[in-house]
């Protein structure tokens, strides 16, 4: 009898210690996995210094999305009716991501003009890539007979190296309003080149091809240019 006894107590002290050891497992990896997901304010700050070299990191090397362009181009052509020609334009550029405003004027090539731009980049990420872009202003024709016209259009370029590429555009001159004399401007315009460039310097040749109507007259002119863009 003192023997069950003794069995018993052994058994039930036994039984008692396996149960308190997992009882104790239990609460310490409860312990473990608490701390693991313990939000302290040195570890939060600690994050927000490591994402504020993150941010500065990322500020020093992502591209500006500020993009501004001067261009200049030489004019040679001919005028049907008319004769030849030579003159140039110069416009300015500056973009804010995919918008982008310009400012261009033109003498002698054959018309003397001003015209505001807006753009809108619909395809790529600057001016220097593969993009698609559209066009939408107003065009002031100077001379003796003076027009105001609207304009809409689209340009391309295509890259097809690194450093050279291909690019294109049409414009559709919308009617004016009738001048002075009760006449009517209206035309369209496409153009077609190609550019090498190195760095923020573009070169680049151009074919263009212009028609005009003005009342019951038209007229057009061919030719070819020749120009620089620099990139800031």
């Amino acid at each position: 009898m003192k023997a069950v006894l003794i069995a018993l107590m052994v058994f039930l002290s036994l039984g008692t210690s396996s149960q308190a050891d997992e009882v104790f497992t239990f609460v310490v990896k409860k312990q473990e996995e608490k701390v693991k997901t313990r939000w302290t304010l040195a570890e939060w700050l600690e994050t927000k210094n490591k994402m504020r070299l993150m941010d500065l990191w990322l500020a020093l090397h992502s591209p500006s999305p500020y993009e501004f362009i001067v261009s200049s181009t030489f004019l040679n052509g001919s005028q049907t009716p008319g004769s030849k020609y030579t003159g140039g334009d110069l416009s300015i550029i500056a973009y804010n991501s995919i918008f982008g405003l310009e400012v261009k004027g033109q003498t002698k090539a054959p018309d003397d003009y001003w015209q505001g731009v807006f753009r809108l980049r619909v395809f790529g990420y600057h001016d220097q890539s593969t993009n698609i872009t559209l066009h939408g202003g107003l065009r002031t024709k100077q001379g003796t007979v003076g027009y105001r016209n609207p304009l809409a259009g689209v340009s391309l370029s295509i890259y097809l190296a690194k450093a050279f590429g291909i690019d294109g555009s049409w414009m559709k001159i919308l009617a004016s309003t009738p001048n002075a004399s009760g006449l009517e401007y209206s035309g369209s315009e496409w153009e077609g080149g190609a550019f090498l460039e190195y760095q923020f310097f573009r070169i680049f040749g151009k074919y263009y091809s212009h028609s005009r109507m003005a009342g019951a007259m038209g007229s057009s002119d061919t030719g070819f240019g020749l120009g620089a863009k620099l990139y800031f």
